[in-house]
């Protein structure tokens, strides 16, 4: 229908046999195309995928076809486009968030939670983040994660169901839908956090809010008369919409040199979520816990069930070069217990307390493992570094600064580094082999570090978590 409410027709009839379940639409940024999430003869009922039509100028639909084609690909539900629309994320009924590019066609996971709950993600205006609902907390909070799965970050806690964010067109305020105030009203909030206005204040329900293109109105859902219907109101003027942002994806698209930081230091003994000081990744604690002693802290494992989970971010998914380093203090324990582990590459401690760089090959059909020279003691802090370096065609494993095992690595990648996310404390991919002990200053680079920083590193975390 128009924007004024006349002019309602059916869009999809000539395709209602084939698609039967015809829901959440949305525009391209140029109009020109349609996504909906959609179930029928081809899907099956119980199932959805993305379908995608073409637009003309009176927005008659032709042409109606899957994103990416074949037989039970089933993409997802709630299907939104990027703002240079070259991209579309949409979430899968297994608590999933994806992203397909529409140029190859290729398909990414952002991001997986913990929970029942995600849904509605809607990007940002310019390009960087997206905003979407999830219980992965405990309770449905809106948050906001970079389009490439990086830096998660909450933005509303409330005890209360907040749901459906939708950005401004300047990017500086959310829209959504709770039911804080007793009744689902629409609510509007700063797009980094803070506290929320509310817009609406009705006995019936107001839910489904987006903003105009313009800035200046807002269309919803309500019961007010009865029945579902869509209503229009005014901006308030005290939001201020500025003009569209710039689009830009250069900034999330880049992939860092050091990847990941973790020194967990000067932290309450009750997080469980640890600040990545290089900005990007948040380590989210399952049953692990800090430990301290002054300002020092260190992250701990009880061998049975306690790990950690960086992610799987895209730039998390590099296949080298790699340099993953980090200090360890194990306790008394029998098996293999997994430090850090990806998958496609893995720091482990055999049960005969050797450190083990353990990667898969580049054509992905075998193990590479490389051991070092030598145990290591219980009880005791012991730095480890775990180099894969394409470029000079070699594994390598540093212990306290020094080369303790070498060989030659001529495949120039890792295989299977772009499914399973980095955990701690456990094996990735069966959830198994978990370790007891200590770790601490974890970093995680994009480079083959050479053998003077590694060196040179030791000497200077000596001081900070042994103190010599």
């Amino acid at each position: 229908m128009r924007a004024d409410g006349t002019d309602d027709r059916p869009l999809l009839e000539d395709y209602e046999s084939s698609v039967q379940i015809q829901e959440h639409p949305a525009f391209s940024p140029d109009g020109r195309f349609l996504v909906i999430s959609g179930g029928g003869n081809d899907t099956g009922n119980s199932s959805k995928d993305t379908f995608i039509c073409e637009l003309d100028e009176e927005f008659r639909a032709a042409e109606l076809r899957k994103v990416i084609d074949g037989t039970s690909v089933m993409l997802g539900e709630e299907p939104c486009f990027s703002p240079d629309g070259k991209r579309i994320c949409y979430v899968t009924i297994d608590e999933k968030l994806w992203v397909v590019d529409l140029d190859d066609n290729s398909k990414t996971q952002i991001l997986q939670v913990d929970g029942i709950y995600c849904h509605q993600p809607a990007w940002s205006p310019d390009g960087k983040w997206i905003a979407f609902a999830t219980d992965r907390d405990g309770n449905v909070e809106l948050y906001k994660v970079r389009w490439d799965g990086s830096q998660l970050m909450r933005l509303t806690d409330s005890p209360k169901f907040d749901c459906r964010p939708r950005w401004s067109r300047d990017g500086r305020w959310i829209l959504f839908t709770s039911n804080r105030s007793g009744n689902y009203d629409l609510f509007v909030m700063p797009t980094d956090g803070g506290e929320a206005q509310q817009l609406t204040d009705h006995p019936s329900m107001d839910d489904h809010a987006d903003w105009s293109p313009d800035g200046e109105s807002i269309a919803f859902v309500s019961l007010r008369d009865g029945g579902f219907d869509v209503y229009r109101m005014p901006v308030p003027e005290e939001l201020q919409i500025g003009p569209p942002a710039e689009i830009d994806y250069e900034s999330a698209g880049s992939i860092p040199e050091l990847l990941v930081h973790y020194d967990f230091d000067r932290l309450s003994p009750d997080i469980t979520s640890i600040p990545d000081l290089g900005g990007r990744h948040a380590l989210d604690l399952v049953g692990a816990h800090v430990n301290s002693e002054g300002d020092r802290g260190w992250l701990t494992f009880d061998g049975e069930d306690d790990h950690a989970v960086v992610g799987n971010a895209l730039d998390l998914r590099t296949a080298g070069p790699i340099t993953v380093a980090f200090w360890v203090r194990p306790a008394e324990a029998a098996g293999n217990g997994y430090l850090v582990s990806k998958y496609g590459w893995n720091v482990y401690l055999g049960s005969d307390r050797i450190p083990r760089f353990e990667t898969r090959t580049a054509a992905n059909d075998a193990w590479d493992t490389l051991p070092a020279a030598a145990a290591i003691p219980t009880g005791q802090w012991t730095q480890i570094a775990a180099v894969f370096d394409n470029e000079a065609n070699e594994l390598a494993i540093y212990v306290n600064g020094e080369l303790s095992a070498e060989r030659e690595r001529t495949d120039k990648a890792l295989g299977s580094t772009e499914v399973h996310s980095i955990q701690l404390g456990q094996y990735t991919a069966g959830a198994s082999q978990q370790f007891a002990g200590d770790l601490d200053e974890l970093r995680i680079y994009s480079r083959a570090l050479p053998s003077g920083e590694i060196e040179q590193r030791f000497e200077r975390e000596q001081k900070l978590v042994i103190g010599e």
